[in-house]
């Protein structure tokens, strides 16, 4: 059984070794939750946890908390925090449960250091459920949807503020909005439809999914007032070359579960956009689906880079709802409360026992990588 749940403080640096993560996987009102749901569990919270986003320690201690330092955290019996397992921490672990994202398909070292230690690794992103006939990874879907409503407004904000460019056009004289692609019909890219179409956009929205691309285009259809002129169409090399020819804006959404995206976007395509716009690979943290992109920071929104051999410009923080935290914490710890509720209450092996999407979540445990997309990506690792 678990007994302690730890709350992480957040970290994650830039390239510039600037701090610019600021979410926190549960606030206060959650945490007092779990503790009427959880009562025998014990909560320890690491000391300003949620500081960054206007929660001191004081209102984790009223619901129900222990604030506790990190490393005394990392010893709890369930470890839930947001980012990736830092490189130090992997040795402080023992045969106990730490949940969170962490993207171990873009990287081999992380993945060894898990697969060093005894503790079982759930990662959110790889949670997963059924939604209308293909795959839907609830944990995954708040920060895909914040992720979206983020890159909307900063592409609005990057053609009038840096391009002097009305993104919406103007129609009563004619003048159409900016021609955006979007890769991946999931919670990234449908959400991205419906802001870009919203602000006076052209979209083509492209997905490798036959039956979620029916169901995309019947919803598009069937709100074709609030979201106009948007079109899906399945993905193949005519309609992705036929899509980015004269775009502005490009959104990478592909996903995998535990595996990295296809660069399917090479410098080729690229060179056919409108020169001057921008590249949004808002799958970025698991490796990205775009040629010549690397990460960037959330705290350089207009200062670009270009893709090298093209003229467009890219913006690809791994950590867009972090720009957004205090909305992204609450919706993220909403969804992954019923999860950590029932580990808490069942524990590992019968809650994965009895609810799949807890299972699929599992990567590594007791030094073996059991998840089949991360297997997939390092074979003969740690199997």
């Amino acid at each position: 059984m678990v007994s302690s749940l730890a709350v992480l403080r957040e970290s994650k640096r830039d390239t510039k070794g600037r701090e610019v993560e600021n979410r926190v996987i549960f606030i206060p009102d959650l945490v007092q939750k779990i503790k009427a749901r959880c009562p025998s569990a014990a909560v320890f919270v690491e000391k300003d946890a949620g500081k960054k986003i206007d929660f001191p320690d004081n209102l984790y201690v009223k619901a129900g908390a222990a604030i506790c330092s990190h490393d005394e955290a990392l010893g709890k019996d369930l470890i839930a925090g947001v980012k990736e397992t830092k490189a130090e921490d992997f040795p402080k672990l023992r045969d106990n449960i730490f949940l969170s994202f962490q993207h171990f398909a873009q990287s081999r070292e992380r993945t060894e250091n898990a697969l060093r230690t005894k503790a079982a690794y759930i990662t959110l992103e790889t949670m997963e459920d059924r939604k209308e006939g293909y795959p839907f990874f609830p944990c995954l879907a708040p920060m895909s949807e914040a992720a979206a409503k983020v890159i909307a407004r900063h592409a609005d904000e990057f053609a009038l503020l840096s391009k002097k460019i009305i993104a919406s056009g103007l129609p009563e004289t004619g003048l159409h909005g900016l021609k955006t692609t979007i890769l991946g019909g999931g919670s990234v890219g449908r959400t991205a439809a419906e802001e870009f179409s919203e602000r006076g956009c052209e979209v083509t929205l492209l997905d490798k999914n036959p039956v979620r691309v029916r169901s995309l285009a019947e919803y598009f259809k069937a709100n074709a007032a609030r979201f106009p002129k948007v079109a899906v169409l399945a993905m193949n090399q005519e309609n992705l070359r036929s899509a980015i020819q004269d775009s502005f804006f490009l959104v990478s959404s592909m996903y995998t579960s535990g595996r990295k995206p296809d660069k399917l976007v090479k410098i080729g395509l690229l060179k056919m956009m409108i020169p001057g716009g921008c590249v949004y690979p808002v799958d970025i943290d698991q490796g990205g689906g775009v040629e010549g992109v690397i990460e960037t920071s959330i705290l350089e929104p207009f200062d670009l880079p270009v893709i090298p051999g093209t003229e467009v410009s890219f913006f690809a923080p791994p950590n867009l709802p972090s720009m957004g935290a205090r909305t992204a914490s609450e919706a993220l710890g909403t969804v992954v409360l019923p999860y950590v509720v029932e580990i808490i209450n069942k524990g590992l092996e019968k809650a994965a026992a009895e609810n799949h999407v807890i299972a699929s979540g599992i990567n590594i445990k007791n030094g073996r990588i059991v998840h089949p997309g991360l297997a997939s990506v390092f074979p003969g690792l740690g199997q």
